[in-house]
């Protein structure tokens, strides 16, 4: 039995969608009204999926919480909003999510919502591996294996993006969230919307950005103590 949690700020809301979850079968493991308890939760807890409110308590809204749980944690997400305006999906297109639905919604579509991200949930892949991946890229017509750990790091630029690694750089026509889901969440992080950077390449970094190489790349409010966790 798969286990939920929930990350909603109006109670009664909550309490319905554990009712209609718990009627499909799965185990809901927690309600949490803002980001703080649910980071803590995730602490010690096994979740499988997260269904997730744009609008909560607290200064980090469910867009920035999705950034920071998704540079940690390997769990599907499924945005729950009200919000439909443009400014939301500017910012969620920028973010490795599994779902979206737009309140109110039916319990039918959440069903499928949530049958969906947990199919595509990726297999999780051991640290002593990384040295036998590869990220495949066509270059000039040709498909070239990039080894994961001579990648430094990626940056967006519109349509395309930048790969830099130890030998060379290459620009692909795919947007750094396709290629990011291509890529192991241990391994690299996302601390920028436009960057994704391989951990074990970071050199040093404060409050407002972190080194790789001779390349200073900003990070996001919020992410320096995910990053300060993630080096300890």
């Amino acid at each position: 039995m798969e286990n939920i949690l929930i990350v909603e700020d109006e109670f009664d809301l909550a309490l319905n969608i554990k009712e209609i979850l718990e009627n499909f079968g799965y185990n809901v493991v927690g309600i949490h009204p803002e980001a703080q308890t649910a980071l803590t939760f995730l602490e010690t807890s096994k979740v499988d999926l997260i269904l997730m409110d744009i609008q909560i308590k607290g200064e980090m809204d469910g867009i920035d919480l999705c950034y920071t749980i998704k540079d940690k944690y390997n769990i599907p997400i499924i945005f729950l909003t009200a919000y439909s305006d443009q400014t939301y999906l500017d910012r969620i297109s920028n973010v490795i999510y599994d779902g979206y639905l737009l309140k109110p919604f039916k319990a039918e579509s959440l069903k499928t919502a949530i049958y969906l991200a947990l199919k595509s949930k990726p297999y999780a892949i051991s640290p002593k591996d990384y040295g036998n991946l590869n990220l495949k890229i066509r270059d000039k017509g040709y498909l070239v294996p990039i080894p994961l750990n001579d990648i430094l790091y990626l940056k967006a630029d519109g349509l395309y993006t930048k790969i830099i690694t130890t030998v060379k750089s290459y620009t692909v026509r795919d947007i750094l969230k396709d290629l990011q889901e291509k890529l192991p969440d241990k391994l690299f992080i996302r601390p920028h919307k436009s960057y994704l950077v391989n951990v074990n390449k970071i050199i040093s970094f404060n409050s407002k950005e972190l080194i790789i190489k001779d390349t200073n790349i900003p990070i996001r409010r919020g992410f320096f103590k995910v990053l300060s966790e993630l080096k300890e």
